[in-house]
């Protein structure tokens, strides 16, 4: 078993680190070539000795796990991770479609579940998105509020391997306590607790004008009816009878988290505030264009960082991957916002926003990452 505290392990000045664990040669080289021409530093294992060695000296954030290994199953590192660092994510990545297993695994802390088979550009995507969740989900506060100690336990090791903050209520007092001195984001409450059932708890938010929007997802042992009539009238989300699926929960969590991260975006796009549009041109190269992808308007920083000369967004991006422009076709077409960090063919890392702002134009806000 390997030591997460070795005082040895290699940084990297903040690059994202992963380490591949898969036997299969051939998978592990081109998952391992396509994520290093996105500017990760990546290590690769074959087997969990060798991942085991490798985490002995190198800090690692991500690990892409096969579940079948020569020398054991991707559970048994899985399991060594969990015990030891909590902080090293862990994606699986197979062929195995077991949903008990599936659903075990969730329970033991993964991050996610990816199945082989797919294209690897489709597999890579996937795996940044995945790390942009990650980073972004730290800002965001989970409560929940359950008497069951087992149950809040499993609920925070399957929504902390995400990456959000998580408080706990053991009761509906300390629930509504615990919402009025932190800044929680989602709320899931059991509607069974000794004190104050999970019922009124939602009334009681939902009568103060602050925490009316909040978002509640309910967690109930019985699958009742009239229950689940009134406290969608109260106002929750959604539902979860015990027991539930953890990669369910996961996933419709993180669906209310992503509306979230929109929503902060759009604050800054529909309205284009000067405040918005004076501090973009302060601190990032900022550009509006036309649907049709032609420069309507450029600060000083971006014709600085992109040229002079440039009248379409195809000659300002010309130095990144074609498939950007794609990107931003479709996004454009479907007038939604977008942010990701991005490398151009020389290896400098850059962080893009897009904001819808009319109708038929949009701001792209580019910041260089030293």
């Amino acid at each position: 078993m390997f030591n997460c505290e070795n005082e040895k392990k290699t940084r990297y000045n903040n690059q994202f680190t992963i380490l591949i664990v898969e036997d299969s040669r051939m998978i592990n080289n081109t998952l391992a070539s396509k994520l290093r021409s996105k500017g990760y530093i990546c290590f690769q294992s074959y087997d969990l000795a060798g991942a085991r060695e490798i985490l002995e000296t190198e800090k690692i954030d991500l690990i892409i796990l096969d579940l079948h290994l020569p020398d054991g199953e991707g559970e048994d590192l899985v399991e060594e991770i969990r015990d030891i660092d909590n902080n090293i994510k862990i994606v699986v990545f197979t062929s195995v479609n077991d949903l008990l297993r599936r659903d075990e695994l969730f329970r033991l802390g993964i991050l996610d579940y990816l199945q082989k088979g797919k294209n690897v550009n489709a597999t890579v995507r996937e795996i940044e998105t995945i790390i942009e969740n990650i980073q972004i989900n730290p800002n965001y506060t989970l409560l929940i509020a359950d008497d069951s100690r087992m149950i809040r336990k499993m609920m925070k090791n399957i929504l902390a391997a995400s990456g959000y903050n998580i408080i706990e209520a053991k009761n509906g007092t300390e629930a509504l306590q615990k919402v009025e001195e932190e800044s929680v984001d989602l709320m899931l409450v059991d509607m069974q607790m000794p004190d104050m059932s999970g019922l009124d708890v939602i009334k009681q938010l939902k009568q103060n004008e602050k925490f009316y929007n909040l978002p509640i997802f309910v967690i109930s042992s019985t699958l009742d009816i009239e229950s689940m009539r009134d406290a969608y009238k109260a106002g929750v989300l959604d539902y979860f009878k015990k027991p539930f699926s953890p990669e369910e929960l996961k996933l419709k969590v993180e669906q209310v988290i992503r509306h979230k991260e929109i929503e902060k975006d759009l604050q800054c796009s529909f309205k284009t505030t000067e405040l918005c549009n004076n501090f973009l041109n302060e601190y990032y190269a900022s550009a509006t264009f036309a649907s049709d992808l032609s420069l309507k308007y450029a600060n000083q920083k971006f014709y600085e960082e992109f040229g002079d000369g440039i009248q379409t967004l195809h000659e300002a991006l010309s130095s990144f991957d074609s498939l950007l422009i794609q990107d931003i076709f479709v996004i454009v077409q479907n007038h939604i916002t977008y942010k990701k960090k991005i490398q151009n063919v020389q290896g400098q890392t850059y962080i893009i926003k897009i904001f819808p702002i009319e109708m038929d134009e949009f701001l792209i806000a580019i910041e260089r990452i030293p």
